[in-house]
């Protein structure tokens, strides 16, 4: 039934739709969060600082891209800029947010040999200038993106060896094109499937030389254990409770030694909420019973709930989804824990 569903859309639509908005992977935390659980695969722990301004980041542009009122009014946006150039939380009567005011005061920032600018001051200032806040300022977006590309470089100038990497339900190369963007791509051996054929030709188109194809995640295609790390986003909700439980099985036999998943639908409750739709599923997914399905494949998860992790890290107390998770997955043969 999946299948039908993504099938019933025209290619050009599936190849944006994940990467626009709140799914943009420049700033939505679940892209970063797997991003950089890859790059402490090749190096723990080397680059905390500049990933916890990246969390900052995403907190930042989710404010204001999401269209608060301050923003929806172009003659108000230099009030904001005057106001954070104050230090002050109030811009003509209207509140900003104390993570903001924090995150303007303490920018640019140096860390990991590399400097952040001011994207803030940056992106206001734009908007001042006739830049559409709801999807212009490319350039701001960027700035992380040119920030990991450069330190990536620099560290690993030529990877003798690269880890294999599995990615099923793939889209059309959403969250690889940043992999690319970012310099991440080529420091490792990636394998990516989906189920929609649309989708697979999207991303031959944009990566030619990179391994795409039609997939199933219910029947993978390889050897066991044949990839070091596998990820996944926003796809076990809308499976059934049988097809769940033999993608997690099938998943947890072709990877050697880590996960990371991202779940758009999942809470502290006992049971899986079953909530069919016409052609897929829309489930709720219990935390516990999850974890539970990975242990009896031989692998510990993590749970990282994307709210409290970024109201940990920036102090920003909004979310668009508070049912976002990610896991951490890792064969119980040991090995690190997840983002603190």
């Amino acid at each position: 039934m999946l299948i039908r569903s993504w099938e019933q859309h025209e290619a050009a639509w599936l190849g944006e739709y994940l990467v626009a908005g709140v799914e943009d992977p420049r700033f939505n935390l679940q892209s970063i969060v797997t991003r950089h659980f890859l790059i402490n695969e090749l190096t723990p722990g080397r680059f905390t600082g500049l990933m916890r301004q990246e969390y900052r980041f995403a907190a930042a542009m989710e404010w204001l891209r999401r269209g608060s009122g301050l923003l929806k009014d172009a003659e108000a946006r230099p009030a904001i800029l005057h106001a954070l150039r104050s230090g002050s939380d109030n811009a003509e009567g209207e509140a900003i947010p104390g993570f903001i005011v924090k995150t303007f005061a303490n920018l640019p920032a140096q860390t990991e040999d590399c400097v952040i600018p001011n994207y803030l001051a940056g992106f206001l200032t734009q908007s001042t200038q006739g830049a559409d806040p709801a999807g212009s300022n490319e350039t701001i977006l960027d700035t992380f993106g040119l920030s990991w590309k450069a330190v990536l470089q620099k560290n690993f100038p030529s990877p003798q060896t690269k880890a294999s990497l599995l990615e099923p339900a793939c889209g059309s190369a959403n969250d690889y094109r940043f992999f690319e963007r970012y310099g991440l791509a080529r420091l490792f051996q990636y394998t990516g499937f989906d189920l929609c054929q649309k989708n697979v030709e999207n991303a031959r188109r944009l990566f030619p030389a990179t391994n795409f194809h039609a997939g199933n995640v219910f029947e993978i295609a390889a050897a066991s254990k044949s990839f070091d790390f596998c990820i996944v986003h926003d796809l076990f909700e809308h499976l059934s409770l049988a097809g769940l439980e033999q993608a997690i099985g099938e998943i947890c036999r072709v990877t050697r030694q880590g996960m990371c998943l991202g779940f758009f639908q999942m809470d502290e409750i006992p049971e899986h909420v079953v909530r069919p739709r016409e052609e897929y599923y829309w489930n709720l997914l219990s935390l516990a019973r999850m974890k539970g399905l990975f242990a009896r494949h031989g692998f510990k998860a993590q749970a990282i709930h994307l709210g409290s992790f970024q109201a940990h890290h920036t102090g920003c107390q909004h979310t668009h989804n508070p049912n976002a998770y990610v896991f951490v997955v890792r064969s119980i043969r040991g090995s690190r824990t997840a983002p603190d």
